[in-house]
């Protein structure tokens, strides 16, 4: 998959499947994925939170980067990512903060080509690596994560929320 002008078209069995960055347009689309997969992980947001980062999606210079997956002209898919300086690299390192495809379109490669527009984002724009993180009964998402990546690393995420927003 080569990103040309940050658009690929690729295919998953017959499905012809567009992956690229998001248009102004798009928000009530983007904005029913982004609503399922805050379902999925029984969480929610605030419809003010959620135009924020659509707000910050669409802005050039913002790090928040979004990459969609259309199937016949309908978003079936979305991935967000952002680069961070980082500590044990010289070069910045991409998270891939969150990665939702459509119920109805999952085991179809549609992740996977989604992962692998990040990936090569980041390797256009100097990054050093991708990283992400997965809940730990999101089996079905995490064969493919293994297929991927060869298995996940051996470090356990702990997280502590501060008092500000």
């Amino acid at each position: 998959m080569v990103l040309v002008n940050e658009i690929s078209i690729d295919t998953v069995g017959e499905m012809e499947i567009v992956i690229r960055p998001p248009s102004a347009s798009e928000f009530s689309e983007w904005k029913n994925l982004w609503d399922s997969y805050l379902v999925f992980y029984e969480t929610e947001r605030s419809r003010e939170h959620s135009e924020s980062l659509w707000q910050r999606i669409l802005d050039p210079e913002s790090l928040v980067r979004c990459h969609i997956a259309l199937q016949d002209g309908h978003l079936i898919g979305l991935v967000h990512f952002l680069p961070h300086e980082d500590t044990w690299k010289s070069y910045p390192i991409c998270y891939l903060q969150d990665l939702y495809v459509e119920a109805s379109h999952r085991g179809g490669g549609i992740g996977a080509k989604l992962i692998a527009s990040v990936v090569e984002y980041a390797d256009l724009s100097g990054w050093s690596a991708v990283y992400w993180l997965t809940a730990d009964d999101n089996h079905t998402a995490r064969i493919l994560y293994d297929k991927l990546t060869g298995g996940a690393s051996e470090f356990i995420h702990y997280e502590i929320d501060t008092a500000s927003k």
